[in-house]
């Protein structure tokens, strides 16, 4: 609890360095939001095991199941490419988190309103056509679990339209959310083969959904055989 008390702490000492970075590049906000993230993890000695992988050059549409509250922090912390997030409006009012949030230009919608959605997609398509790098949770809600659910095709359609590379990210044990803080258990991430658009340009968005999820569920199941219990 004393940990997790610090890393509060630190979080609300973090804001006046959110908005210092507000005018700086998107680069240089990207790196000091990851650096803050790390730092945050390290006080409350929680790390995140990332498998090491080359990057794709140019604009990427990372695809990540969702599991818990805290996975776009650890996404950030794992993630040595400046990248955005889609996001569902009602993290606009998480107080600090979401002037962080702000810094990395995070792409809102709502989910109950269709126009919201589709201008969703074209910001999307627009931040990688100007060689941006964007991530989505294609579930589109916290499974809080090790399941993987039904991908929303919808959300992948800005990669075909950018012609941008797709990277699989796999999240572990991240559904834990600060209880991993309380039990010291580390979060861990599989960061996929990138896809580049030729390989799945001929592929129909129910296709592409079907495989990155498959891709995903294959994953997280190999991690549990692996570890011979379920993380």
């Amino acid at each position: 609890m004393f940990r997790l008390i610090l890393g509060a702490i630190y979080v609300l000492c973090s804001y006046p360095k959110a908005k210092n970075v507000k005018n700086a590049s998107f680069d240089v906000r990207y790196f000091e939001a990851r650096q803050a993230c790390l730092k945050f993890l390290k006080i409350v000695k929680t790390p995140v095991e990332v498998n090491d992988i080359e990057l794709p050059e140019g604009p990427t549409l990372f695809v990540s199941n969702h599991q818990g509250t805290i996975d776009p922090l650890v996404i950030v912390a794992a993630l040595n490419k400046p990248t955005t997030f889609i996001s569902k409006k009602e993290n606009k009012k998480i107080p600090v988190i979401s002037t962080w949030a702000e810094i990395l230009d995070l792409i809102y919608f709502d989910r109950d309103d269709q126009a919201s959605a589709i201008k969703m997609l074209r910001e999307a398509t627009r931040w990688m056509k100007a060689g941006n790098s964007v991530l989505v949770f294609p579930e589109g809600t916290r499974s809080k679990s090790s399941v993987v659910n039904n991908f929303h095709e919808a959300s992948l359609k800005p990669a075909y339209l950018a012609k941008a590379n797709i990277v699989p990210i796999t999240l572990h044990n991240v559904y834990g959310d600060f209880k991993n803080i309380k039990n010291k258990t580390p979060y861990r991430i599989t960061i996929g083969e990138a896809i580049c658009y030729d390989d799945y340009k001929d592929k129909s968005l129910t296709e592409l959904a079907t495989f990155l999820h498959d891709n995903i569920d294959e994953t997280i199941k190999k991690v549990i055989i692996q570890s011979g219990v379920e993380i």
